[in-house]
């Protein structure tokens, strides 16, 4: 149904009505929560006020706008009414509220269904009506306001304003610009709010790793895994509001979230202490990275069919956005659009290619996984998405960090890798924790050049040339948040494995320089050719990289360079032999050391000490340069040598 241009009489009650609802709402909260003991009889009595409030505003909606019958307003001030009437019943005394189970209870799903009674009354009088009342409640402006500036409110009025606070105001306020609440207004308009919206999701799930860290207890471990789940009910519903236009998931995701929202504002958590086990990080891993990937493939499948619907010819016969995303006839951005470098390619297209691609399901299966979590994981959204997260983490252990030489290489890990995404070419034609092919053009030329460059920078620094100033991770491993999860022993047998790993990059590299000099010809999975370099690149960088992350509490911080699974992390480390080191400036300190703190500080697991013991340092191929060693070594006896110790000290290396 379309609403007139002209706004009526009725209209503007409509929105004279909202907004005195607003404020009763705001001067009721506002007065108990400042106040914080009140009778509790008074709290029966203004849940009955508030909920009057929503019954008159579903009837307006529903009888002025949709001409419903009038008898459904009494019923529903009956019902409104019980509060009403159990105050008689209950013992009038002062109460803390926030510390009050069925007042505080009470008190938000009264709130709760006040706003969302006047989310339908906006929706009955300006739309959307798609005929759904929890749909539209939920889907329109004035809901996305109301939940903007619940957010604000409750941040104004706590008395103390923590990290709790501001997790609670940024997990409110990302809700308000969830796309399926701009669904009437233009797609660029949709786009923008997705955007602003997964911007203040990032800084919330910050706000949880924080929460993690500083607050081991009851209510931290309760706001931090909760709002986590939260995140990724919501992400869901962008990835199928994206996907397949689906308004369901979204819009229950937004309902259920703001229950749990007002719960956790109105009634206080204790913050009692428990008996802190891995489980709690571990599932907060878990529930933080789904969310992530689910934010990353949503937000990149909504930008690329938004933008080349609007800047591709191709896509402007497509007669809605529905249908543009269910057809998925596009997978890559041509350079036409001007957002390509943002959303280049269509995840969801390139995944659904493989469903059926060939006559083999394992196949199929495999594919289609496979590019799914790498077609998301290289998109750049993503890419700068985890980059914001984890280089603030990354921040968080500078601020720590005691040793010059480890604060020095922690912000090359936050200047480098930025600048390698967006700057430095890759080896492959993708992306792939970087701009790589898309701006420059990967031949056979430049990927020697690539490989070259990368056996210069590892002799001079060491490993860490590639492991942190290029790789992502140094920023997903190297935080005080993932500290926690380095390992506590290792097994000789990667020692062997990680040559075992090699084999198929060299493979994937020889393949590729035949390709390049016309001597071999790529096989074809279904329509798609098999180019062994970048196949091994992403199935390395995006695919099987996503799932050591994931699972680090398992296989440990760094699992990359501990286990060698990363081949191309091999190849960089066998030049770490050259000049890098880690030295000690007195062997016989190491000799009378009992902590051995700098082998529990590794998170590669090497035996430190050993190799000092035997030659003064050590420098194997594993060794990723973090220097966590060093700041843990007890006597401050370990130092990092490279060519710029060389030439700065005249160290003899």
């Amino acid at each position: 149904m379309q609403m007139s241009s002209v706004i009526t009489v009725q209209q503007i009650a409509a929105l004279v009505y909202i907004i005195g609802m607003m404020a009763v709402n705001f001067g009721i909260l506002g007065y108990v929560l400042r106040k914080e003991y009140v009778n509790k009889r008074a709290i029966f009595f203004l849940a009955s006020i508030i909920l009057y409030m929503g019954v008159e505003s579903i009837a307006f909606g529903y009888v002025v706008f949709y001409g419903g019958t009038l008898f459904l307003e009494p019923l529903l001030l009956l019902i409104a009414s019980i509060p009403l009437l159990l105050s008689a019943t209950v013992k009038s005394e002062v109460i803390r509220v926030k510390a009050d189970n069925v007042s505080s209870l009470l008190l938000a799903l009264s709130v709760i269904f006040d706003e969302f009674s006047m989310g339908y009354l906006y929706s009955s009088a300006f739309g959307p009506r798609m005929f759904n009342p929890i749909i539209d409640a939920v889907s329109n402006i004035a809901f996305g306001i109301m939940m903007f500036a619940d957010g604000v409110f409750f941040l104004v009025i706590s008395r103390v304003r923590d990290i709790f606070e501001f997790s609670f105001a940024t997990f409110a306020i990302s809700m308000a610009f969830l796309p399926s609440i701009f669904i009437e207004f233009s797609k660029e308009i949709q786009l923008i709010a997705s955007l602003i919206s997964t911007t203040i999701m990032i800084i919330n799930v910050i706000t949880l790793y924080l929460i993690a860290i500083r607050r081991i207890n009851f209510k931290g471990v309760l706001v931090s895994l909760s709002l986590a789940g939260f995140d990724l009910f919501m992400m869901i519903g962008l990835s199928t509001f994206a996907t397949i236009y689906d308004m369901w998931t979204i819009s229950l995701s937004i309902l259920i979230s703001m229950v749990w929202y007002f719960i956790l504002v109105i009634r206080d958590i204790p913050a009692k202490k428990i008996d802190y086990k891995l489980r709690y990080p571990f599932l907060l891993l878990v529930l933080i990275n789904l969310a992530e990937i689910t934010m990353g493939f949503g937000e990149s499948v909504l930008g690329f069919n938004i933008t080349n619907s609007l800047f591709v010819n191709t896509m402007h016969s497509m007669s809605s956005m529905g249908h543009s995303m269910s057809s998925g006839t596009m997978m890559r951005s041509p350079f036409t659009n001007p957002f390509w470098w943002l959303f280049p390619l269509n995840p969801y297209a390139m995944g659904m290619m493989f469903l059926h691609a060939t006559s083999n399901l394992l196949l199929n299966a495999f594919m289609t996984s496979y590019m799914f979590v790498m077609a998301t994981t290289m998109t750049p959204f993503y890419v700068i998405m985890m980059g914001a997260e984890m280089a603030f983490l990354v921040y968080e252990r500078f601020k720590l960090i005691k040793n010059s030489q480890v604060k020095k290489w922690a912000l090359v890990i936050l200047v480098g890798i930025p600048l390698f995404v967006v700057l430095i070419p890759y080896y492959t034609n993708y992306y792939v924790f970087g701009m790589s092919g898309m701006i420059f053009p990967v031949t056979l030329l430049p990927f020697v050049i690539s490989l070259i460059a990368v056996a210069i920078a590892s002799s001079l620094f060491g490993r860490r040339a590639y492991c942190n100033a290029a790789c992502m991770a140094a920023h997903m491993w190297t935080n005080v948040f993932y500290d926690q999860f380095k390992p506590k022993k290792t097994s000789k047998v990667w020692e062997y494995l990680r040559w075992v790993f090699l084999v198929p990059m060299v493979i994937a590299f020889t393949l590729y320089v035949l390709m390049e000099l016309k001597m071999w010809t790529p096989p074809k999975i279904g329509m798609a050719k098999l180019d062994p370099l970048n196949f091994y690149g992403m199935f390395v960088l995006n695919y099987v990289w996503w799932f050591f992350y994931f699972l680090t509490p398992v296989f440990g911080a760094y699992s990359c360079a501990r286990q060698g699974w990363c081949g191309f992390g091999t190849f960089a480390g066998i030049f770490n032999k050259v000049m890098f080191k880690i030295r000690a400036k007195d062997v016989e300190t190491c000799k009378t050391c009992q902590t051995k703190s700098c082998e529990g500080a590794c998170p590669v697991k090497i035996p430190i000490s050993v190799d000092i013991l035997q030659k003064g340092y050590s420098n194997r191929i594993s060794c990723v340069g973090c220097g966590d060693c060093v700041e843990a070594c007890t006597y401050n006896n370990l130092v990092i040598e490279d060519i710029t110790t060389r030439f700065r000290h005249g160290v003899k290396v």
